[in-house]
C-alpha cells in the first residue's frame, strides 16, 4: 500500500525516496531515469503525493509521448490522496497543455477524479473524449461514472448505464460495477431492489457471479433497514453457495444481529467464524459486549470478556470503554473504577472517552471528589478540556444543588478559552430554575441569546417550567411563544405540565390557549391532554365545557379512559347535579370502559352526599359481588356515608367484617366511627374503639384526640381530658388549630374560664388564629354578667375584645 501523506517513508523505500532526492540536487535527471525512479518508487507503494507532485515537475518539461505511463502513475498517486482530486485534474490540464497525449488509462484517472469530487458534467465529458477518440471503453471508466452517479443518489441512471449503455459499447458489467450499483441501492435504503438484483445475478447462468463484497453489501444493507430476517437467510444462502464471509462480512453480520437484540443468532455466528478460522477482531468482540451491556446481560458481557482474552486479540481501549461506561449507568461506580485501574496497569493508554465516561459517571452518582481524582489524571495523561468535560463538571455540581460550584466552572471554561455552548447554558439555567432563582435563570438565558446562541428545548422548558411554578404565566406563556416562533416544537409532554399547572391554579382559560397552541403546531393532543383540561373545567364548575371536550375526543380518534369519564362524573356531582353524573356512568359502561375503584369511589361519595344512601348500599353490594378490588378509601367512604346519614349499626357491621378479613384498617376509619358513636351518644363504645387503635397498630391523630378529648370535656371529666392531653403531647402528636378552638369552645360553653384562657394561651404560643365562632362565642359568654369578673382569667389581647364587645 501507498504511505499515508505526511509520514516518512520505511526500509528501502526511503532509501529510493533519499537517493531520488539527492539526484534532483545534485545533477537534473534525463526523461529516462525520472520514468524509471517514479516505476520503481509506485510499484513499491512508496509513492506520496507530495513526491509525486516533484516529480511531475520534473518530469513534464522533457516529458516524451511514452511518458504518459509515467504520469499516470503520479495521478494515480495524487489521486489515490482523494482530498486531491481537483489537484489531479489540474495536472491533467497541464499535461494537456504541455502537448503530452493522455491515454486511455489516464482518462479512466481523470474520469474518477471528476466524479468524486461531484463534477459529473465533467467526468462524462472525458468519457465523451475517450469515445471520440475510438478507444474502446471499458470496465474501469464505466465503474468511475457508476460511483459518481451512486454517490449523488442516482441509482436510477447508474442502473440505466449497467443494463443499457455498457452492452450498447460491448462492455459486460463485471461484479465491481454491480458491487457499486448494490451499494448505491443500499445507501437509498433500496435494499429490497439489492437483494433482487443479486438474485438476478446469482441466477444467471454464465454471467457475472456474486463475490463477497456483493453479499456483505447487500446484508449490511438489510440490517440497516431493519430486515434482520431476510439479511441472515441471505448469509446462510451465501454459505450454500460456497462464498466465505471475510472480516468485514462477520462485523455487519454481528453488528446487525446485535442491534436487533437476536444475540444467540449473533454468538452462533461468532463461533462459526472461529471454527473456519477467521479470527475475529476487537470490533466483532465489542460490538457483542455492547450488544449484551445495552439488555443489561452483564453476566454475559464478562463471559464474552473472558473468551476474548483467552481467544481473541484481547480487550482494547474501546472494550474497557464500553464496559465501564454500563457499570457507571448502572451505579456501580467502584467496579468501573477497577477496571480504570486494570487497564492501565496492563499498559492500556486512557483517551479522552474514558474519562467522559468515568467523570459522567461520578457526576451522575455525586463522586465530586473521585471526579476531581480524575481530572488529576486526565491533565497527567496530557488531555485537554473540551467543552463535553467542562459540561459533565457543571451537570455534576448542578446534581448536587453546588449552584456557586457550577457557575464557577462555567465560567472557567473562558478562562480556558472556550465559550460556554448551549448545553452549558442549558445546564446552569436548569439548577438555576430548580433551586427556585428564576430571575437568575432569566438573566443567564438572555446573556446566552446575547452570545449567538440559540436557546435549545431544555433551557426553554426549564425556563417556563419555573415561571409557572412561581405564577409567572404572562412571562411563561410569551416565552412559550417565542420558543415555537424560533421554530421549537415541544411534545405533548411538555403541553400537558403546563395545563396541568394552569389548571390547578384554576386558570383553565389560559390552559385551553395552550391546548389551542398545541393543535396549531401539529402537536397532537392525547388522552392526558384532555384529561387535563376536562379536570381544569370541572374544577371551575363548567361542565358543558367539560362534556364538550369529551365528545370532541371521539372526532379526533381518542377513547375516553376511566380516568376520563371519572373527571366528568366527579365533577357533575361537586357541582350538585349528580343525575348527570349517574348518567354518564351508564355511557360509560354501555362504551365498554370497565370502572375502577377510583370510579366507583367517586359514586359512593356522591351518592352518600346527595343522601341516596339506598342506591350507595346497592352499588356496595354490587362492587362486592363483582370483585371489584376495594381499597381503605372506598371502606371509609362507606362508613362516612353510613354514619353522616344514621346509618351507624350498618357502619358497625361493615366494621367488624373488615376486622374479621384482616383488612388493613387506618386511623381514619376509627375516627369516622368514634365520631359518628359519641355523636350518638354511645359513648363506652367510643372510648372501646379508641383503645382498639393501639392494638390495631395505630396511633391517634389529632382528629381522634379532638373527639375524644371535646366529648370528655362535655361529660365534664376534666382530670381525664388533662391526662389525655398530656399523653397526645408525649406521643409526639401536637395540638392543631382547629383542635384547640373546638376545646376552646366547649370549655367556654361549660363555664370552665380559666381552662379556656390556657387553650387560649397555648394558640397565642402557636400562632394559631381564633375561628369567628370561637370569637363570637367568647363576645356571647362575657355579655353575661355571671362571668364578667372572670375576664381577668383570659390572656390580655382577648380581654380587649371581651371588652369591645360589649361596650
Amino acid at each position: 500500500m501507498a504511505a499515508s501523506p505526511g509520514r516518512g517513508l520505511s526500509g528501502a523505500a526511503a532509501k529510493n525516496a533519499a537517493g531520488v532526492s539527492r539526484w534532483a540536487r545534485a545533477s537534473p535527471r534525463t526523461c529516462s531515469e525520472l520514468e524509471r525512479d517514479i516505476g520503481r518508487l509506485y510499484r513499491s507503494g512508496s509513492l506520496r503525493p507530495e513526491d509525486a507532485l516533484h516529480l511531475f515537475d520534473e518530469l513534464l518539461p522533457q516529458a516524451r509521448h511514452n511518458s504518459v505511463t509515467a504520469i499516470n502513475m503520479l495521478l494515480s498517486a495524487v489521486a489515490r490522496a482523494r482530498a486531491d482530486d481537483a489537484l489531479a485534474v489540474s495536472l491533467f490540464n497541464r499535461m494537456a497543455r504541455a502537448g503530452v497525449a493522455p491515454s486511455i488509462c489516464t482518462y479512466g484517472i481523470i474520469i474518477g477524479c471528476c466524479c468524486r469530487v461531484g463534477r459529473l458534467d465533467l467526468g462524462f465529458a472525458a468519457f465523451g473524449q475517450v469515445v471520440k477518440t475510438g478507444w474502446r471503453v471499458g470496465t474501469i471508466e464505466f465503474t468511475a461514472l457508476l460511483k459518481g452517479l451512486c454517490d449523488k443518489k442516482r441509482t436510477r441512471d447508474a442502473m440505466d448505464v449497467v443494463f443499457q449503455r455498457m452492452p450498447e459499447f460491448g462492455c459486460a458489467p463485471n461484479v465491481f460495477c454491480y458491487n457499486v450499483l448494490l451499494k448505491g441501492l443500499c445507501n437509498e435504503k433500496k435494499s429490497q431492489e439489492a437483494l433482487e438484483l443479486l438474485h438476478m445475478m446469482a441466477n444467471d447462468v454464465g454471467g457475472c457471479e456474486p463475490d463477497v463484497v456483493t453479499y456483505t453489501t447487500v446484508i449490511d444493507g438489510l440490517f440497516k433497514e431493519g430486515e434482520v430476517e431476510k439479511a441472515y437467510i441471505l448469509f446462510r444462502e451465501m454459505l450454500a453457495r460456497g462464498i466465505s464471509p471475510d472480516v468485514v462480512t462477520y462485523n455487519s453480520i454481528i453488528d446487525g444481529l446485535c442491534k436487533a437484540q437476536e444475540m444467540r443468532k449473533a454468538e452462533e455466528v461468532l463461533h462459526q467464524m472461529l471454527d473456519k478460522g477467521v479470527v475475529p477482531d476487537c470490533l466483532i468482540y465489542n460490538t457483542l459486549i455492547y450488544g449484551y451491556c445495552t439488555l443489561g446481560h452483564w453476566k454475559d458481557a464478562v463471559r464474552l470478556l473472558k473468551e476474548m482474552s483467552r481467544d481473541g486479540p484481547g480487550p482494547d481501549v474501546a472494550t474497557c470503554n464500553l464496559l465501564m461506561d454500563y457499570l457507571c449507568k448502572s451505579g456501580r461506580r467502584a467496579e468501573a473504577r477497577k477496571i480504570f485501574d486494570s487497564m492501565v496497569k496492563r499498559g492500556l493508554k486512557p483517551n479522552a472517552a474514558t474519562y467522559s465516561i468515568l467523570l459522567q459517571g461520578c457526576a451522575a452518582n455525586g463522586g465530586l471528589v473521585e471526579m476531581h481524582d480524575f481530572l488529576d489524571l486526565m491533565v497527567r495523561d496530557g488531555i485537554s478540556f473540551d467543552h463535553h468535560i467542562f459540561n459533565i463538571l457543571i451537570h455534576g455540581y448542578a446534581k448536587c444543588q453546588m449552584v456557586d460550584e457550577a457557575l464557577l466552572i462555567f465560567n472557567k471554561m473562558r478562562q480556558q478559552g472556550l465559550d460556554p455552548n448551549v448545553v452549558s447554558y442549558g445546564t446552569i439555567i436548569g439548577v438555576l430554575c430548580k433551586i427556585g432563582r428564576v430571575d437568575n435563570a432569566m438573566a443567564y438565558f438572555n446573556q446566552m441569546i446575547e452570545e449567538g446562541l440559540t436557546p435549545d428545548i431544555f433551557a426553554f422548558t426549564s425556563l417556563i417550567h419555573c415561571l409557572c411554578r412561581f405564577g409567572k404565566w404572562e412571562k411563561a406563556e410569551k416565552l412559550a411563544f417565542e420558543m415555537i416562533n424560533r421554530g421549537i416544537h415541544p411534545n405533548v409532554v411538555f403541553f400537558n405540565t403546563i395545563m396541568g399547572n394552569l389548571c390547578n391554579e384554576g386558570r383553565v382559560m389560559e390552559a385551553q390557549n395552550f391546548f389551542d397552541l398545541m393543535v396549531h403546531i401539529g402537536a397532537k393532543p392525547d388522552v392526558v391532554s384532555y384529561n387535563t383540561l376536562i379536570d381544569g373545567y370541572c374544577l371551575d364548575g363548567k361542565m358543558d365545557e367539560a362534556m364538550k371536550l369529551l365528545a370532541d375526543m371521539a372526532t379526533t380518534g381518542l377513547q375516553p379512559d376511566v380516568i376520563t369519564y371519572g373527571t366528568v362524573i366527579n365533577g357533575y356531582y361537586k357541582n350538585g347535579r349528580i343525575d348527570y353524573g349517574l348518567a354518564l356512568f351508564s355511557e360509560m359502561l354501555s362504551k365498554g370502559v370497565k370502572p375502577n375503584t377510583s370510579t366507583f369511589n367517586i359514586l359512593l361519595h356522591g351518592l352518600f352526599q346527595t343522601g341516596r344512601t339506598v342506591a350507595a348500599k346497592e352499588l356496595y353490594r354490587t362492587m362486592i359481588k363483582s370483585g371489584t378490588c376495594l381499597d381503605i378509601t372506598t371502606y371509609n367512604i362507606v362508613l362516612n356515608g353510613l354514619c353522616r346519614n344514621n346509618c351507624v349499626n350498618d357502619a358497625l357491621r361493615i366494621f367488624q367484617s373488615l376486622c374479621s378479613k384482616d383488612v388493613q384498617l387506618d386511623v381514619v376509619t376509627f375516627n369516622t366511627l368514634i365520631g359518628a358513636l359519641l355523636k350518638a351518644g354511645r359513648k363506652k363504645n367510643a372510648r372501646d374503639l379508641f383503645a382498639a387503635i393501639s392494638v390495631n397498630g395505630l396511633v391517634p391523630d389529632v382528629v381522634t384526640y379532638r373527639l375524644m378529648m371535646v366529648n370528655l370535656i362535655e361529660e365534664g371529666l376534666l382530670e381525664e381530658f388533662d391526662d389525655m392531653f398530656l399523653a397526645m403531647e408525649k406521643s409526639g402528636c401536637a395540638p392543631n388549630s382547629l383542635m384547640l378552638n373546638a376545646i376552646v369552645r366547649v370549655l367556654l360553653h361549660r363555664g370552665k374560664i380559666s381552662r379556656a384562657g390556657a387553650c387560649l394561651s397555648t394558640m397565642d404560643e402557636n400562632n394559631f388564629s381564633v375561628e369567628a365562632s370561637t370569637a363570637s362565642l367568647l363576645m356571647s359568654v362575657f355579655s353575661k354578667e355571671q362571668y364578667l369578673d372572670q375576664v381577668k382569667l383570659l390572656p390580655e389581647k382577648y380581654r380587649f375584645h371581651v371588652k369591645a364587645g360589649n361596650g
